[in-house]
């Protein structure tokens, strides 16, 4: 559907661009890039965003104001949301049709549902920050726009692990060597993204560490935080990002878990349900296990949301991934 995307982009004139439910690196990195191209190619660009950004990803829109809501009889030409692969991970607030106009998904999830109204999907992309350089090249951009090298680095290197993953190709290291070039800054974004780490967050990952299970003969790897540990850390929701890799990285570990306990306001009053983040060491598909639990995401790394306790949800686990190794 690129043909129909940039067709829009041809005849449109002011586009809204927004990120996922609780944006990360990927997909506040490829909203950047998409504002700096939409400008470059004289379009009027409008960041959405509702929610506060993660202080981690704060670097990247210093010079960008984000907008959470808008005057009655505003309209767009099209709406764009970056890297998502579920209706259920829409911006809270974003605004029916009679605002957004059609909706625009750029994407890079193997699993994914229709969100969408135009979805221009690159499942080998290693992330959404590299198909937004491929639309670059689409509309004839034969040089970044300015201010788009930062954040796209910043959308690569998050969702590669910093070049680690098996998503990296020799084409995502030339383009991280284009985006070098263009003015990012590896060391500051790897600093921001991976090791500026809060004295809190450091307590956080000692909890969540010690509350590690093997399971599965050794070939699960399960962790968990629960809103007490939050609390007895000083810490925060946005600090548990990351953690689940640590459970990957034990040793035999096929699968790596992450059960996070997540407050949510229902009918007026705090409810807790339970993220489930899961990670893969290489063989596993883990999208397939989250897709079982009305999840999604990638082979390596996928995740869900369920409205049920953390212990309940932990069994539930088990049973779907009993029944994945058979």
């Amino acid at each position: 559907m690129i043909d129909r995307a940039l067709h829009m982009v041809q005849e449109g004139q002011r586009f809204l661009v927004a990120c996922h439910r609780r944006p990360d690196a990927d997909s506040l990195g490829s909203a950047l890039g998409l504002i700096a191209m939409l400008r470059a190619m004289g379009k009027e660009a409008t960041l959405f965003m509702a929610e506060s950004i993660p202080e981690s990803l704060q670097f990247l829109v210093e010079n960008e104001e984000g907008v959470g809501s808008f005057d009655a009889g505003v309209r767009f030409d099209a709406t764009w949301i970056m890297d998502i692969a579920a209706e259920k991970l829409l911006p809270p607030g974003l605004p029916g049709p009679e605002v957004t106009g059609p909706i625009i998904v750029v994407d890079h999830h193997y699993a994914h549902d229709d969100v969408g109204d135009v979805v221009v999907r690159d499942t080998n992309a290693a992330a959404t920050g590299e198909v937004v350089v491929h639309l670059m090249e689409a509309v004839g951009m034969s040089e970044l726009p300015l201010g788009a090298a930062t954040p796209l680095y910043a959308a690569i290197v998050a969702d590669t692990g910093g070049f680690r993953y098996a998503s990296t190709r020799p084409e995502t290291l030339r383009l991280g060597a284009k985006l070098i070039e263009a003015g990012a800054d590896p060391w500051r974004v790897a600093y921001q993204l991976f090791e500026r780490w809060k004295p809190a967050r450091l307590k956080l990952l000692a909890a969540i560490v010690s509350t590690l299970q093997m399971a599965f003969d050794g070939r699960v790897a399960i962790m968990r935080v629960t809103r007490k540990m939050l609390a007895d850390c000083g810490a925060n929701d946005e600090m548990v990002e990351g953690m689940v890799n640590y459970a990957r990285s034990v040793e035999g570990a096929e699968i790596g878990v992450l059960l996070w306990e997540w407050q949510v306001i229902k009918d007026g009053n705090n409810h807790i349900e339970t993220k489930i983040s899961l990670r893969s060491s290489g063989k596993a598909d883990v999208s397939l296990i989250a897709q079982v639990l009305n999840g999604g995401g990638h082979r390596a790394a996928a995740a869900t949301q369920l409205d049920i306790t953390i212990d309940e949800a932990d069994e539930r686990l088990r049973a779907v991934i009993a029944e994945y190794f058979g």
